[in-house]
C-alpha cells in the first residue's frame, strides 16, 4: 500500500522497450575468382630496367631503351616501367657525375691553397 502523506510526482509516460534486432544478414556472393596479374606480359627488360636502375644506373639505361624498343616493336606491356628505369638511371648516373665532379674539385682547391700555403712561409 502506498503511504497516503508521500509527495505525489507526475508519473513519467513509459517508453516502449524494444528488443535488439540483429543486423541485417549479408546477402550472399559467390566468390570471385582471382584475376591473373598482367606480370606476365610485361616486358622481361623493363622489369630489369626498374630493378637494376638502383644498383647500376648504367645497366637501367640500356635495358630501359632495349625494352622501349621491343615494347615499340612487339605491343608489349611495361611501357610505364621502362620509362621509370630510364629515369631513375639517367638521375642517378648525373647525381654520380655530379658528385665525383664536386669530390675532385674540393681535393683540387684543398692542394692548390696547401701548396700556395707552404710556399709563402720560407724557411
Amino acid at each position: 500500500m502506498s503511504n497516503p502523506n508521500a509527495p505525489q510526482y507526475p508519473q513519467q509516460p513509459q517508453q516502449p522497450v524494444y528488443a535488439p534486432q540483429a543486423p541485417p544478414a549479408a546477402p550472399a556472393y559467390a566468390p570471385r575468382p582471382a584475376l591473373p596479374t598482367t606480370l606476365a606480359y610485361t616486358n622481361t627488360f623493363a622489369l630489369v630496367s626498374i630493378i637494376t636502375a638502383f644498383l647500376s644506373p648504367i645497366a637501367a639505361i640500356v635495358f630501359g631503351h632495349m625494352a622501349l624498343g621491343q615494347i615499340k616493336r612487339n605491343g608489349d606491356a611495361g611501357r610505364g616501367i621502362a620509362l621509370t628505369g630510364l629515369i631513375i638511371g639517367y638521375v642517378y648516373a648525373v647525381s654520380i657525375v655530379i658528385l665525383v665532379i664536386a669530390y675532385v674539385s674540393i681535393f683540387a682547391v684543398m692542394f692548390a691553397s696547401l701548396a700556395s700555403l707552404s710556399s709563402s712561409y720560407r724557411y
